[in-house]
């Protein structure tokens, strides 16, 4: 009888070669250390919580079912954003297949069937290997557990390797810039709080009003209030008023409108209420101020 059949080998994508850590951590809200480098890959999923986190000078916030790595020889941080408290899964693991490139620079939003992947993942791993003290898994060297399952280490490898591939397919995607956090007068704040900055500022020969700000970041007044006040505690229009009489100051100076000019310029409802606002922010009136400066 003629052999028809024909043998196929399978395509190795992914190869996972070594795991390094696996373990997960319900941390504060202050959670903070000193971060890493490393040359292997890590792993980090949030499954409650937000954290912030650094890969070499990006800073951007992690959010509850979101999922990051960092590539090897990338300095990396984790730190508690002073509100949530956190749960986090961290996998290590040495892989040097192509593919990886797929993951870096990038936020993975998992779905359901990802989460539920990785859920897997986890329980396979914990019930093969144990970290050395597994009261600070940040204290790196993990062990085989004594009488682990049948094929637990095999299992742990062909499982990290389907959820790798089945991630490379996520369309639910982020990159570290969209996320970024950034420093501002000192302050760490998040993207969003930026972009109220920024608006702002476009606006300041115009009118503002909280509602248009929640609008533009398609959130609720009320989650925008709270969400700036984190950033300045006088809450969203004192500030935008204080950008307002920073300007008013420069115009001022330089002498070329009188009050009601400016006033009108930066859009006031009227003089006397920009006076008003002057005055509580500058602590003295438009004509003090104007008075006060040396000529």
């Amino acid at each position: 009888m003629e052999n028809n059949f024909s043998r196929i080998p399978f395509e190795q994508v992914i190869e996972i070669e070594n795991i390094i850590t696996l373990f997960y951590m319900e941390l504060s809200k202050q959670f903070s250390y000193e971060g890493e480098r490393h040359d292997f890959w890590e792993l980090v999923y949030i499954d409650q919580g937000e954290m912030i986190c650094t890969s070499e000078d990006n800073m951007f916030t992690l959010k509850n079912g979101e999922l990051v790595f960092h590539q090897p020889n990338e300095f990396h941080n984790l730190a508690g954003d002073g509100e949530h408290s956190p749960n986090v899964s961290i996998i290590t693991f040495d892989c040097h297949s192509p593919a990886m490139q797929k993951f870096s620079g990038k936020i993975f939003k998992l779905t359901a069937d990802e989460k539920n992947l990785l859920s897997l993942l986890f329980d396979e791993g914990l019930a093969c290997f144990r970290m050395e003290d597994e009261n600070n898994p940040l204290i790196q060297k993990l062990h085989r557990r004594e009488n682990s399952p049948f094929g637990c280490s095999q299992m742990t490898k062909n499982l990290l390797e389907i959820f790798l591939i089945m991630l490379s397919r996520n369309k639910i995607v982020a990159t570290r810039t969209e996320r970024k956090n950034y420093l501002i007068n000192g302050i760490n704040i998040s993207v969003e709080v930026k972009q109220i900055l920024d608006f702002m500022n476009e606006r300041i020969y115009g009118s503002l009003s909280v509602k248009e700000i929640a609008d533009m970041l398609h959130r609720s007044e009320s989650y925008t209030k709270k969400l700036f006040t984190k950033y300045y505690p006088g809450g969203i229009i004192k500030y935008y008023n204080s950008l307002k009489a920073k300007e008013a100051r420069r115009l001022i100076r330089n002498g070329e409108y009188s009050m009601a000019q400016i006033s009108d310029i930066l859009c006031f409802d009227s003089p006397q209420y920009f006076s008003r606002c002057f005055k509580q922010i500058c602590h003295m009136t438009p004509s003090q101020y104007k008075k006060s400066i040396v000529k």
